[in-house]
């Protein structure tokens, strides 16, 4: 019987998290129009050598920790993504565009790209985490490089400036 009711408990547990990432999501879908959509295209499939596409991407489908970083404080300077090299960097979302500075949007934005264009997250970025990750780099004035974000710093570490 304990163990049926554990199992239970996880499977609404579960449930739940998906449900929440599906919520977050609906709302994410307006943040992404408002902001995203322009350079990444309603598709998600980006514009060919200048904005790269966000579907089945590492660096959308990997750690949600850089993810955030990068919503956080941009790309600088070219990047290859799934072989392609792609010209255009990302402005400091959050400086062109005010909306990104809630926590909550950031995560509901990303929860949306995560779950679009092929994309199959099932945990959700909270709006905690995105406080967590915004704190840690706070101190972080440029973008991020390729470079940079190929050899992203484990938690804990120094963060580059």
């Amino acid at each position: 019987m304990k163990t049926l009711i554990i199992a239970l408990a996880l499977t609404a547990t579960a449930a739940f998290a998906q449900e929440d990432i599906k919520v977050s999501a609906d709302r994410g879908k307006a943040v992404y129009m408002q902001t995203c959509m322009a350079c990444h295209q309603l598709t998600g499939m980006g514009v060919p050598g200048a904005f790269p596409p966000l579907a089945k991407t590492d660096y959308v489908t990997g750690d949600t920790r850089r993810l955030v970083a990068i919503v956080l404080k941009g790309i600088t300077g070219p990047m290859t993504v799934d072989g392609k090299i792609y010209a255009t960097g990302m402005p400091q979302p959050e400086l062109t565009f005010p909306i990104l500075k809630e926590d909550k949007n950031v995560a509901d934005v990303l929860n949306y790209v995560r779950t679009s264009f092929g994309n199959e997250a099932k945990e959700p970025i909270t709006p905690e985490f995105v406080a967590e990750v915004r704190k840690e780099f706070a101190a972080r004035t440029t973008q991020w490089t390729e470079a940079e974000l190929k050899a992203f710093p484990a938690k804990g570490t120094a963060p580059a400036k």
